[in-house]
């Protein structure tokens, strides 16, 4: 089994993501750094219809900013009190010309990552068609070794009820 030291994991407030930060004590050294990032998504491009109303666009990205920074600080901690030095990173697509996939693998490139982590939520069929796999999309762009976590029923509501 591999061990290692600059592993990148991407979260986004998911069990299934709460599952895959879970996972790092099975592949980290030690010594490990583990950077956390979230992904904050243009409202425009999440919302098209919302295009002309600016107050309510800047309110969607404040609430994407809030709930970024809260996910961000609870795996922070999660990460810490099992005693890996952590960093944290907001990836703001306004400021990127690429996609969820895109900024996670800029970002790991970037900080020189051994390993990404990431949860994937398992849809299928029209759902999947519909809301597209940021997972799928990862593995078939990234250079680097990836690593999926799957999401679990039932472990997945036992973290929803922590």
């Amino acid at each position: 089994m591999a061990i290692y030291k600059k592993i990148l994991l991407a979260v986004d407030g998911s069990p299934t993501s709460a599952q895959a930060l879970q996972q790092i004590a099975n592949f980290a050294a030690p010594d490990a750094t583990v950077r956390v990032v979230h992904v904050v998504e243009d409202p425009l491009t999440t919302f098209p219809m919302i295009n002309d109303d600016f107050t309510y666009i800047e309110l969607l990205r404040e609430v994407s900013v809030t709930e970024g920074k809260k996910i961000l600080a609870k795996a922070e901690a999660d990460l810490r009190s099992q005693g890996y030095e952590v960093q944290t990173s907001m990836l703001d697509l306004r400021d990127m010309d690429c996609d969820i996939p895109g900024a996670i693998k800029a970002e790991g490139e970037k900080w020189g990552a051994d390993l990404t982590v990431l949860g994937t939520h398992g849809r299928r069929g029209v759902r999947r068609m519909l809301m597209g796999s940021v997972a799928e999309h990862f593995v078939r762009i990234s250079e680097r070794p990836v690593l999926l976590v799957h999401g679990n029923e039932q472990a997945s509501e036992k973290t929803a009820k922590e």
